[in-house]
């Protein structure tokens, strides 16, 4: 049934079976998990359109990163949507059911202070109006980008999936996971995750990861409309550790002819908004690693940053939480994609990758003994 996407099969599986169980019985909560470009939306997508077909009321958000954007926006799109989908006499029975309390969140021009109204008497309007729309067809509600919402929407996410759980409603969120989820120990961290904390507890969780190399294959094949050759999809799976969007705008590259080892401007421009959002202590131990390579050990780069090894732990500890290094078996380190990597060492100017060079050596030149734990050059 949820089959559509290249090498999703058992995240869609998992999502079937949610549709399915509140088709027959209940809903529930379900957060789709995963780095910028994973899939997420492209998963939730598809089985919304293949739950569409089969009778739900399918009603979406999206949340919207900007300081401007007013509180509850993503369930103000709910509405809108529920409104739009229904005909007028369910309507007024969904206004009548949640007491007239709707307009809050649809009023134009809408109230600009969220936080004088009654959050209670809000949630529970909204729950209301999803509850009754229920009983007659099953609903699913989407909300798309929950790293970017307000913390009074996830407060309204998590009274509704508690007051649904036996009702034909399914909540799905989606979410990056690495600007959300707790990092290293002392990382303060995302400004909503303390709001998200008791979602993630509550909830089901699908985690999307890169696909493998014959997911990349068909992929390359579905973008540019041809079976690339073997060494073209190791080499695209090397670079973009599977995730989808890089592998997308890899092959158009290579499609309209660029350089094997060019990084297309949509992936630099996600990469360097990813690295954004660290410290500049994090961001600059992630530059001086880029200079070392794909792989690299911890002692040999807190040696270049002249950095304890402990404090470099820390700090790597934090870029592993953002999914931009992994952990090795041998005790090193590896970026998660070479585009990764691409993106950060194309950004030094001149001075500055001589100057990181440089550190690479006199760190070497002091302790000898760290040279065998530097990799072979790629």
């Amino acid at each position: 049934m949820f089959d559509q996407l290249i090498g999703r099969e058992h995240a869609s599986g998992l999502l079937g079976a949610e549709v399915a169980r509140t088709a027959a019985s209940h809903g529930g909560l379900v957060l789709v998990a995963g780095e910028p470009g994973i899939g997420k939306t492209a998963l939730v997508t598809d089985v919304a359109r293949e739950a569409g077909g089969h009778g739900f009321l399918v009603l979406g958000g999206s949340c919207w990163d900007a300081e401007n954007a007013p509180g509850y926006w993503p369930w103000t799109q709910v509405l809108r949507a529920l409104r739009r989908l229904v005909d007028g006499e369910e309507w007024a029975e969904l206004e009548r059911a949640s007491a007239h309390a709707l307009g809050a969140l649809l009023a134009d021009p809408r109230p600009d202070d969220a936080a004088d109204r009654d959050d209670f008497a809000l949630f529970d309007a909204v729950t209301t109006a999803l509850v009754t729309a229920s009983q007659r067809r099953p609903l699913m509600v989407v909300v798309d980008d929950l790293h970017w919402a307000d913390a009074a929407s996830l407060r309204l996410l998590r009274f509704a999936a508690q007051h649904t759980w036996f009702e034909r409603v399914l909540l799905v969120g989606t979410y990056r996971d690495a600007e959300v989820e707790p990092g290293s120990e002392g990382d303060a961290g995302h400004p909503l995750r303390e709001a998200m904390l008791p979602l993630l507890a509550r909830a089901t969780t699908v985690a999307l990861e890169g696909l493998d190399e014959a997911g990349v294959g068909d992929l390359i094949a579905r973008t540019v409309g041809r079976r690339a050759e073997p060494a073209l999809v190791a080499e695209a799976h090397r670079r973009t550790g599977g995730n989808p969007f890089f592998v997308e705008q890899t092959a158009r590259l290579w499609q309209g002819g660029g350089a094997v080892d060019t990084v297309p401007p949509g992936v630099r421009d996600v990469v360097r908004r990813r690295v954004a959002l660290l410290s500049p202590e994090v961001a600059e131990l992630l530059r001086q690693a880029a200079v070392l390579g794909r792989e690299f050990h911890r002692q040999v780069l807190a040696a270049a940053l002249g950095t304890p090894p402990a404090r470099a732990e820390r700090l790597l500890g934090q870029a592993v939480a953002a999914r931009l290094v992994v952990p090795r078996a041998d005790g090193g380190f590896a970026f998660g994609h070479d585009l990764v990597r691409e993106t950060l060492y194309a950004a030094l100017d001149e001075p500055g990758a001589r100057r990181r060079h440089a550190a690479v050596v006199r760190a070497l030149d002091r302790r000898p003994a760290l040279a065998d734990r530097v990799p072979p050059a790629d």
